[in-house]
């Protein structure tokens, strides 16, 4: 009898507990596979957890309230708000319990896009694939925005794990088919070091090969990643060869350098003709070590070369990259070399750490602010090829860890799964859209440090793009009133960074405009018929 009491007590607290689980969900959440959409009438988003009903209410990127509304709760539920158009929005949640702010962005794929403009993955790394970068689930958000090339890695440990066995691992290979899927071609990052093959030569990974037999290594599995991926057109020797903390043997200089170079022209370039090889992919822009590089016969085993342009403003980058350029044709009779920045970007993040990337900002706003200012500038520069956005997604949750916020969209969280886009992915969407089918055609000073670039289009209709410089971080510097000129015969608009309107039509003549450190686009178009 006590038995069967006892059994029946177990039988009732259990029921109790699954009933109190039932009746008191997890926190509010959002379970929408993604937040991207190519369209405003696509736009549903996907509940979890909820505690009642939910009410919602809909924001524009400059905080004006779009709409608001209420739906009933519960996993699975559905709120498809009204969303105006194409762009950046914010969409908040509540129920009798919590709140949550979600981001949502509106960007149409553009048919094609200039692959001047490239985003760094991290799909290449075994640990990221597996966790923070899975590529069934971040491929389409960066095609999503009209990237149509990226960087990316395939190391050559996880190539070549016994000398003169090579094969491409599973997590590569998905690589691989992603990028040929979505029409993404790849500029392959040959790195690092493989002491585990060569480990009379390489010490570790960190250690580049310097003796004849390693670097025929080096090559020799470099061709059998591009003999498995022929989206790669272009491979970049190394990764910061000058810096110690990417390199730690003895062979840092530029002379030692071109040897490598020279070994991976010779040997690719018989295998695969049409790759370019890109030389330098330096931290920073080190002159003198560029300079050795040439002196050492680099150039003449270079179809390309890279730097990492990490700064605090768009100046210190232009002048380094104008600086390389101006050595590049004085040592080589007036030719320049091709220039790709093959890594560039800003970290939001709190960090105030005195050591790390300088490239920080306090705010998503900045972040946005600073990518179009990278793009548009170096698009303006004749030697500079691409421009690596660095990167597509962060790296990690920390908000204090520079190295954690670099990307243009968010991490998964327990309350919102899906990547969420920042206001630089938007701004990256936007930019790409205005300036499909441009080409650029000058950059003018338009006092009180404005700036205006202007593109143009085969039929000579202009896209403008304007800002007031100022360093990324900067939130002292306010607006100026400048003049520009409104052409007759076009309808010309104004607007924001994420491609919100800012002003219906400029009148034809002279308009005075105000511009800040948040860069602006005038955008001209023929009148409605």
């Amino acid at each position: 009898m006590v038995i069967l009491v006892v059994v029946a007590l177990v039988a009732i607290s259990a029921t109790a507990v699954l009933l109190v689980l039932r009746s008191n969900p997890g926190p509010l959440s959002v379970t929408s596979p993604s937040l991207l959409f190519s369209s405003a009438s696509d736009v549903r988003i996907v509940l979890g957890n909820s505690h009642g009903s939910v009410t919602w209410t809909l924001h524009s990127r400059s905080g004006a309230e779009i709409a608001s509304g209420e739906e009933p709760g519960g996993p699975g539920a559905t709120i498809a708000p009204p969303v105006p158009s194409d762009g950046f929005y914010s969409l908040e949640l509540a129920d009798d319990r919590d709140t949550l702010d979600v981001n949502l962005l509106v960007n149409p794929t553009p048919e094609r896009t200039d692959r001047f403009f490239s985003v760094a993955t991290h799909w290449g790394k075994s640990s990221f694939a597996a966790d923070t970068w899975p590529v069934d689930a971040t491929a389409s958000l960066l095609s999503g925005l009209g990237f149509r090339e990226v960087r990316d890695e395939t190391s050559w440990m996880s190539v070549e794990r016994v000398r003169g066995e090579l094969a491409i691992p599973a997590h590569a290979a998905d690589l691989h088919t992603v990028t040929q899927d979505n029409g993404m071609k790849m500029l392959f990052v040959a790195g690092y070091g493989n002491p585990v093959a060569y480990p009379e030569d390489m010490k570790e990974t960190l250690s580049p090969p310097t003796t004849p037999e390693g670097r025929q290594g080096y090559v020799d599995y470099i061709n059998a990643v591009l003999d498995a991926d022929p989206q790669i057109d272009k491979v970049e020797v190394w990764n910061e060869f000058n810096r110690p903390q990417r390199n730690t043997s003895e062979c840092q200089s530029g002379g030692c350098y071109a040897t490598l170079v020279k070994a991976v022209y010779k040997g690719v370039k018989a295998r695969h003709p049409h790759v370019q090889i890109v030389a330098g992919n330096t931290s920073g822009t080190p002159l003198p070590w560029f300079s050795a590089f040439i002196d050492a016969g680099g150039l003449r085993y270079s179809d390309m070369l890279s730097t990492h342009g990490y700064a605090r403003d768009l100046d210190t980058t232009m002048a380094d990259v104008t600086a390389l350029d101006a050595l590049v044709k004085k040592r080589n009779g007036g030719v320049s070399k091709p220039i790709i920045v093959s890594e560039i970007g800003v970290s939001n993040t709190t960090s105030t750490a005195r050591s790390g990337n300088i490239a920080r900002v306090q705010t998503e706003e900045q972040a946005a602010t600073a990518l179009v200012k990278i793009f548009v500038g170096l698009r303006a520069e004749s030697a500079v090829a691409q421009t690596v956005w660095y990167d597509g997604v962060d790296d990690g949750t920390r908000p204090d860890e520079t190295e954690d916020n670099f990307g243009l969209f968010r991490q998964p969280t327990d309350t919102v799964t899906a990547f969420q886009p920042k206001q630089s992915a938007a701004a990256a969407g936007y930019l790409m859209r205005q300036l499909q089918g441009y080409r650029f055609d000058s950059r003018q000073s338009l006092g009180s440090d404005v700036w205006m670039y202007t593109f143009v289009d085969a039929n000579g209709a202009q896209r403008r793009i304007l800002w007031r410089d100022a360093p990324y971080a900067d939130t002292d510097t306010g607006p100026a009133t400048v003049a520009v000129t409104v052409r007759s015969g076009y309808r010309t608009t104004m607007s924001s960074v994420t491609g919100e309107a800012m002003d219906s039509q400029l009148a034809p003549g002279t308009s005075r405009i105000s511009v800040g450190t948040e860069p602006v686009y005038l955008d001209e178009a023929a009148p409605a018929s």
